[in-house]
């Protein structure tokens, strides 16, 4: 096969994925895009894939993503909490670097996590949740900060479901077998 060929299937293929991303429902199902500010992604947090830090105003701000619990990289790699750490953190950087995002706050929630960071949901490609999508690779756990419930919390479960009997990422029983 010819290095031509490749890229066409290549980009066949990263089509359909965005077709098939649209109908998991990775989008949100909130207010337009245009209402919302959008901030360039600085990085992600050192120890987390859970936190991103953005620049807002000229400043790194650091934003917690709303209903997502990921494993935390300081954590030994064999521990239920720190299996799949790095993993988790790739695919978050995957999706978030170079990119703008709109940040959007949950009425249900406080405005800052415990750390003093944002609380937020985070969304790339104008509507693509970012929680959503690292809870359907498996990269995250639904998560209930405070014990208060979110507005997108039985969606976020359904996709931890889907995660889950789909042996994926921290649901994987070859990668992280203390979780199963």
């Amino acid at each position: 096969m010819t290095h031509q060929h490749s890229k066409k299937i290549l980009g066949l293929a990263l089509s359909l994925a965005l077709v098939v991303t649209g109908a998991f429902g990775f989008f949100s199902k909130t207010a337009s895009a245009a209402t919302f500010p959008v901030y360039r992604v600085a990085g992600i947090w050192a120890n987390s894939a859970d936190t991103l830090l953005v620049i807002i105003n000229g400043k790194l701000t650091k934003v917690r993503i709303i209903g997502i619990d990921a494993p935390e990289a300081t954590s030994r790699a064999n521990t239920k909490k720190g299996c799949y750490a790095t993993q988790a953190k790739n695919v978050l950087r995957n999706l978030t670097r170079g990119q703008f995002v709109r940040l959007e706050s949950d009425p249900k929630l406080p405005d800052k996590y415990s750390d003093g960071s944002l609380l937020r949901y985070v969304y790339i490609n104008a509507n693509r949740d970012v929680g959503a999508t690292m809870i359907l690779n498996g990269a995250a756990k639904e998560y209930m900060y405070q014990h208060k419930n979110y507005t997108w919390r039985s969606w976020y479960k359904n996709l931890q479901t889907t995660a889950y009997n789909s042996n994926r990422g921290i649901w994987s029983s070859s990668i992280c077998p203390m979780n199963r």
